[in-house]
């Protein structure tokens, strides 16, 4: 097997961090100032404008507790790096990479999302942590609930489905309790309905979808040539 130059790759989601929280707080003083300077009829819009800012704030704060680097790809395989734990997906587990897609009306519309089908799902089940699977199971909700709307639009079933806590026995005979069951329940239902077990989100890496997806690829294919 080939030796692969080891490449990194960064969130969108830590970009601008430090100058948004430095302007917003910027921002809240001089709003400050000014209210109490300023006439009673000019107060209450002069709250509300710093409310905006302590927002603003708060949100740059989070981009900076993003990972510098949120991906990482090697011979070995992809190595995800969130605030929340890391998942390793190893290339010989990796069965399929592209962009995940969805009905609209009569035609097939592309997600924001990479898609990532995988040989053995139970592989990573033991290995990613809680407070991961936690956040994960909160991102692709919104996407498992587009895809479950055509089958239920009553919308009963989906709650159904979101907040399975059953245990879940692998085909191996393991079974999984807590949230890494909802997650095996989950990673089971989002291959049913999307063809893959893993969706990441466009604002995990810092390209379009389509190009992150061929990267993937690319890698894999490499690390796969001996």
């Amino acid at each position: 097997m080939q030796n692969l130059d080891t490449q990194y790759i960064r969130s969108v989601a830590k970009q601008n961090g430090y100058s948004i929280s430095v302007y917003s707080a910027i921002l809240m003083v001089v709003l400050a100032i000014l209210y109490f300077e300023a006439p009673e009829n000019l107060q209450l819009p002069l709250m509300f404008l710093m409310g905006c800012s302590v927002v603003g704030v708060v949100m740059g704060v989070f981009k900076i507790q993003e990972p510098d680097v949120s991906f990482m790809l090697n011979n070995q395989g992809i190595l995800y790096h969130h605030k929340r734990g890391f998942l390793l997906i190893e290339w010989e587990n990796v069965q399929r990479i592209d962009i995940p897609k969805v009905h609209q009306g009569l035609e097939s519309v592309d997600l924001a999302f990479v898609g990532i089908k995988l040989v053995d799902p139970e592989k990573i089940l033991g290995a990613i942590s809680l407070r991961l699977i936690s956040h994960l199971l909160i991102e692709q909700r919104a996407i498992l609930h587009r895809y479950l709307k055509e089958d239920c639009p009553t919308g009963t079933c989906i709650s159904e489905i979101t907040l399975n806590t059953d245990a879940y026995k692998s085909d191996s005979g393991i079974t999984y309790t807590g949230l890494r069951g909802m997650f095996a329940h989950r990673m089971a239902w989002l291959r049913k309905l999307s063809g893959y077990d893993l969706l990441i989100p466009e604002s995990a890496f810092d390209r379009p979808a389509e190009e992150f997806a061929q990267l993937l690829k690319h890698f894999k294919q490499e690390a796969e040539t001996v």
